[in-house]
Parts: C-alpha cells; structure tokens; sequence
C-alpha cells in the first residue's frame, strides 16, 4: 500500500502545503482558499497541473463534501451519523466506499462495498498540528 504524509499549517488563512511521499519527497500540493463560509481547496501534482478540486457544500445536515476530477468525474464525500464513531460515506460512479473512524477521530479504515480494507488514513495524537498518513 502507498503511504502519503501531510502536515497542516499551525497559523493559517490560506494554505500551501505538500503532501510526501514515503521517501519524504513532495508529490502533491494541497491549496485551500480563504472563504467565509464553505470550505475550497484543490490538489496539484508536483508540476502544478490540477488533479482535482474539493467543494463543501454549504446547506447539508452533516458535512458534504464534492471532489470534481479534472477528467470531469465526480464524487462525493458525506459524513453520517454515528454514535461514538465517525463514519464517512464516499459514492465515486458505481462504487462506495466506507470509512469508520475510532471514538477520538485518529484513525479511518477505509473499506469498498464488499468490507474489504483498501486503506487507512492515521493522524498522530501527540503533534501541535494535524499531521497524517
């Protein structure tokens, strides 16, 4: 499995950060726009071109988020409610996918429609920014 790191910005309005790869070198690029109300960032390889953009839609009951391709494919991401977990439901074209996270939101395994585990997302717990594999 492929392991990607990235570490948010302690001070921020806007962010630019990169997203390493096992060896510690920069593959990917995370910018967010500074927006009053919603939530717009995007995702760039190493040579800038954009792999796809993410849009949080503003009137939803729980989070939901839209991930547009830059092949125009679409998905979307939408938190459910769980008591004691957290539980994300990601529909991409015919597929879902399904993340469940422990009681203190550190760790996500995520699983396809058949239970098995494609991946999982880690944060640390001792790190004064949020900071991810």
């Amino acid at each position: 499995m492929k392991k990607l790191y990235f570490k948010e910005k302690f001070f921020k309005i806007t962010d630019h950060y990169p997203i390493l790869d096992e060896n510690e070198n920069e593959v990917y690029y995370l910018d967010q726009d500074f927006t009053f109300i919603g939530y717009k960032s995007s995702v760039k390889d190493f040579n800038g071109k954009n792999i796809f953009n993410i849009n949080r839609e503003i009137i939803s009951f729980f989070p939901r988020y839209n991930v547009t391709f830059n092949d125009n494919t679409n998905m979307i991401v939408q938190q459910k409610f769980e008591f004691l977990k957290h539980k994300v439901e990601v529909y991409l074209d015919d597929e879902t996918l399904n993340l469940s996270g422990n009681y203190w939101h550190l760790d996500f395994d995520i699983k396809n429609e058949n239970k098995k585990m494609i991946g999982k997302v880690t944060r640390e717990l001792f790190a004064l920014t949020d900071t991810y594999e």
